[in-house]
């Protein structure tokens, strides 16, 4: 049970890398600034690099990659898929939506293999910096813009619901990563580190 579960789970995140790497290549594609196209071509370089490192774990499980992806393609694509209406909307669901992937990636990390933990903190270690260039560009997209934490607020909660809905007729990834073991642990993860990046921007957990 254990070993499907982390299959199940690993085919969860390949699959979002693989989204996250298709989002930086079309970012990079679309932009003006060459700095700025230079960045998102890192990144995309490193979201490819770690889908490819979650394929070859499931496959050194014994595990078919496109079978374990193949169950949350409609949720990652449903979530992913969303398109921001506005620039402080655009920044909360990059910052947060970074956040959520460090405390899953935190998490997963102390329950897994030795090996697949040490390849999670080469993960770790390029996502972090993903954050911080996505908290500054907020920070940035907010001090531009008149009412910008009311706005931020209202992302946030809508950017929740929208990861509900994204799952609600298919596999969630969520629900894999609590199959896993020590759900309560997981959960206690998330919320203190939404909350913690709300207070970041000046707002309280779900922009309350």
């Amino acid at each position: 049970m254990a070993n499907t579960a982390l299959i199940q789970v690993l085919g969860a995140v390949a699959y979002g890398e693989l989204k996250a790497y298709e989002g930086a290549k079309a970012e990079a594609a679309a932009t003006t600034d060459p700095a700025e196209r230079r960045r998102l071509r890192t990144v995309a370089a490193e979201e490819l690099r770690h889908h490819k490192g979650f394929v070859a774990r499931l496959e050194a499980m014994g595990a078919d990659p496109e079978r374990a992806m193949r169950p949350y393609r409609t949720a990652l694509d449903r979530y992913h898929g969303r398109a921001a209406s506005e620039p402080v909307e655009d920044a909360v669901l990059g910052y947060l939506g970074e956040g959520v992937a460090d405390d899953l990636l935190q998490w997963l990390r102390t329950v897994v293999d030795d090996e697949t933990a040490a390849f999670i903190d080469t993960v770790i270690a390029d996502e972090v910096e993903h954050e911080a260039a996505a908290a500054a560009e907020l920070h940035a997209v907010l001090e531009a813009t008149p009412g910008g934490r009311r706005r931020a607020g209202r992302a946030a909660r809508r950017m929740v619901a929208h990861m509900l809905w994204s799952g609600r007729d298919s596999a969630a990834p969520m629900l894999a990563f609590m199959r896993l073991g020590n759900a309560p642990t997981l959960m206690a993860a998330l919320f203190a580190g939404h909350a913690r990046r709300m207070r970041a921007i000046g707002l309280r957990p779900l922009g309350l």
